[in-house]
């Protein structure tokens, strides 16, 4: 089939220095996009035990750094995939790559169409409680944030499921 779908594009092998390469931007990328994450997920928690204000202030830091770079090289990771399998050993037919795509997109889902949104409306609801004479978030953030981190878990699940897949590289 064109285009390296039922084949690699190019059929380098995993000592060609172009894979390497490759292989090197997707782990990079995904160090820091998916490690990002997930630290992010744990100075959140650990910011809600300080109150409504570490939290809105630590939000703030994590959404700057997120969409600057976390989120950056998250997509670089899944890009240089692509690219890995094209310039690779590997095809988009072996079970371990589809199975690995899946769960990125999955990952992209979870994170553009849950965590983004939930995050959005807890920050919200944080800023509205740190103005002066506001009572501090109770019932809303309270259920804002256990959602987030409901989504964050399983966000991170996924991530781990993506490795374990691609470490493995499992066939059925």
């Amino acid at each position: 089939m064109a285009l390296g779908f039922s084949g690699s594009l190019l059929g380098l092998g995993v000592d060609s220095g172009w894979y390497q390469a490759v292989l090197v931007v997707h782990l990079a990328g995904a160090v820091v996009g998916f490690g990002g994450s997930a630290v992010g997920t744990v100075m959140l928690r650990r910011a809600w035990a300080d109150g409504p204000d570490a939290a809105a202030a630590v939000r703030r830091s994590f959404e700057f750094a997120s969409n600057r770079l976390v989120d950056v090289a998250a997509y670089l990771a899944g890009i240089a995939g692509v690219v890995a399998v094209l310039v690779g050993p590997w095809n988009f037919r072996q079970d371990w790559v589809t199975i690995a795509f899946v769960l990125y997109f999955a990952w992209l889902a979870i994170a553009h169409g849950a965590l983004r949104p939930t995050g959005a409306k807890l920050a919200a609801s944080l800023e509205a409680a740190a103005q002066p004479g506001s009572p501090e978030p109770a019932g809303d953030a309270e259920r804002l944030r256990r959602r987030a981190e409901l989504w964050s878990a399983v966000s991170n699940l996924v991530i781990v499921a993506a490795i374990v897949v691609m470490v493995t590289k499992p066939s059925w």
